[in-house]
């Protein structure tokens, strides 16, 4: 009988039970799910929505974020929530969504939904093993009255496994969590395929029988897992891509600002799923809202005008080489002096324009009034240049007769998203601020300050009145925001 009694204790050895040490769920967002209800007073197409400010589990604005995508419950209790995006944020009441509100949404109390998920990240070492057993891992899920664990809307008593189609939940952020969302450890026996994944897991503590989430993971036949070492980590959850998500909570209370604590455990069975209480280990997991971080950033937009790269023996747009008389060129003066008779004079000017506007910006000019002799009032006319013809709006024409008087303009683009006209073409100045034509633009934010050349043409026939002739011209830059 010893003999035998010896032979049974080596057989079935006593198994040293203890819990997982260094056990820890780190989640990839630990942001609250959000549940307000619509306020009275918004109606039927209104893009303006107002929440209401008491007696839900979200009272205001806070946690919601533009790009947000919210669902608007529906008169039709069964059906599912109407989506919208938030293109706005105003005060802690309103937001704006991107269309007006459908009629069957456009009702006090409708639930306003904007679900928040997360890839749940376990990782422990065990101190005990069992071959062929499975180890356990928990997450609260609601027991509250009124809220369902498996629907896609946020619970404000633990993490929701979501809905079987996005239709029916809030907007499609974690549809039903699935056994090939989770990743188990790789206990080395080449799979980590999850086990089961339910709702039935029930926890007796001092203040009651709790409700939990549980994703089992199965050693296999004859597997085994390491005691000691660097431990094991499980993953629940997939990138939405390719995958759901547990739906994060809804805040327990009002008390924005405080987390929300849930507990989580881990706990181990044998091969013939006996639970061993003394191997069950158990964590805490805190989620609050996220920060909305604001700032204005100020439109701006500078133009400038200078001389620079226009000087003496300068060809900006490929005009002949400028004169003497370029010296004399600075941002607000264009002084031709003492004109030869019967040639192209050619002077310039390099204009500078930048905006951090999203819509870009565009550059204008026009005269205002003629080319005059300033002691009598007669004219240099606006160029036809030379016979061919061209105009203040046109693309421009060449300029290459130079018999009869004439005052236009080219443009040399340097780095300018559009110009409107380029030389070798001329034009005339347009008179008049209605008339005020663009030279220069973007469409978009430019990357750099653009720049390009004007220069300036002046022409005198042989019988053109001697005199003083002054002009004035007139630029403006306007950015679009």
């Amino acid at each position: 009988m010893k003999t035998i009694l010896l032979i049974l204790f080596l057989i079935f050895p006593q198994i040293a039970l203890a819990s997982p040490t260094e056990f820890k769920d780190t989640l990839s967002s630990s942001q609250l799910s959000y549940f307000a209800r619509l306020d009275s007073g918004v109606n039927t197409g209104d893009s303006l929505i107002k929440v209401a400010l008491s007696g839900n589990p979200s009272n205001n604005t806070n946690n919601l974020f533009v790009g947000d995508t919210v669902g608007i419950g529906t008169t039709a209790t069964s059906g599912p929530l109407t989506i919208y995006t938030i293109n706005d944020i105003g005060n802690t009441a309103l937001f704006q969504i991107n269309s007006g509100i459908g009629s069957s949404n456009a009702f006090a109390g409708a639930a306003i939904i904007a679900t928040r998920s997360a890839i749940h990240t376990f990782s422990f070492v065990p101190q005990s093993n069992f071959t062929g057993g499975f180890w356990e891992f928990l997450i609260k899920a609601t027991d509250t009255s009124g809220e369902t664990g498996n629907d896609g809307i946020p619970d404000t008593n633990g993490f929701d496994l979501g809905a079987t189609t996005p239709s029916s939940g809030a907007n499609g952020l974690g549809t039903r969590l699935k056994i090939t969302d989770v990743t188990c450890p790789n206990w080395g026996t080449g799979t980590t395929t999850a086990y089961s994944v339910g709702t039935t897991a029930l926890v007796t503590t001092t203040t009651g029988t709790t409700t939990y989430h549980v994703i089992s993971c199965y050693l296999g036949v004859g597997g085994t897992n390491l005691i000691g070492g660097t431990g094991y980590t499980l993953t629940i959850g997939k990138d939405l891509g390719s995958g759901s998500q547990l739906i994060n909570p809804s805040p327990k209370d009002a008390n924005q600002g405080s987390a929300d604590v849930y507990t989580f455990y881990i706990r181990h069975r044998d091969s013939s799923s006996t639970l061993f209480d003394s191997d069950t280990v158990q964590g805490k997991i805190a989620l609050i809202e996220a920060v909305r971080v604001t700032a204005i950033v100020d439109p701006t937009i500078t133009f400038t005008i200078d001389a620079i790269g226009v000087g003496v023996g300068s060809t900006a747009c490929n005009s002949p080489a400028f004169g003497t008389n370029a010296a004399s060129t600075t941002a607000t003066q264009v002084s031709f002096g003492s004109v030869p008779l019967g040639v192209a004079n050619d002077l310039g000017q390099r204009l500078s324009c930048t905006t951090n506007s999203n819509n870009g910006y565009v550059v204008t000019v026009y005269e205002d009034g003629k080319m005059k002799n300033i002691s009598d009032g007669i004219t240099i006319p606006d160029t036809n240049c030379g016979g061919n013809g061209c105009t203040s709006s046109g693309v421009g024409t060449s300029w290459t007769s130079f018999n009869t008087s004439g005052w236009g303009y080219t443009i040399q683009n340097l780095n300018v998203g559009n110009t409107i006209f380029s030389n070798p073409n001329y034009r005339p100045f347009a008179d008049g601020s209605s008339n005020a034509q663009e030279i220069m633009k973007n469409t978009g934010t430019p990357t750099t300050t653009e720049q390009a050349y004007v220069c300036y043409r002046l022409t005198a026939s042989t019988t053109q009145e001697a005199g003083n002739y002054e002009n004035r011209l007139i630029y403006t830059a306007t950015a679009t925001f």
